[in-house]
């Protein structure tokens, strides 16, 4: 099994750049059909930020979503980015905090503090002030 950084699966995903675009689209698709790709939550957490600066939000969390159900394709622990992948359908709090959320309170995290308005609204989260 091989993993990708995220900024491969960026240039994937964007098509932003011809050439990285095909070599990024050319290695995952040989490592999907060979042993497979692992994709680690922090490659989520970190591809979410990047599409947000160019996608509206609804097309990255298609975009991850597609990533979490592509054949080949192994997701470090895909029940918790599910969770924040309907959490962050729902709500206005982005999907990295979500993401953060669920890693954390699947941990045994009591409660999370943050200086972000939107996240500090969150059930078990503080806001700093």
């Amino acid at each position: 099994m091989l993993a990708a950084d995220t900024n491969v699966w960026a240039r994937a995903l964007l098509n932003d750049d011809q050439t990285q675009t095909r070599k990024a689209r050319s290695a995952l698709a040989q490592a999907r059909s060979a042993d497979g790709i692992f994709v680690p939550l922090i490659v989520f957490a970190e591809l979410s930020w990047v599409l947000r600066g160019r996608w509206e939000k609804d097309r990255v969390l298609q975009a991850l979503d597609g990533l979490l159900r592509a054949r080949g394709v192994t997701v470090e622990s895909p029940t918790l980015v599910r969770k924040a992948l309907e959490a962050a359908r729902k709500g206005t709090v982005g999907f990295a905090d979500h993401l953060i959320a669920e890693i954390s309170f699947d941990a045994g995290v009591k409660e999370i503090i943050t200086f972000d308005r939107a996240f500090g609204r969150l059930s078990r989260v503080r806001r700093l002030s």
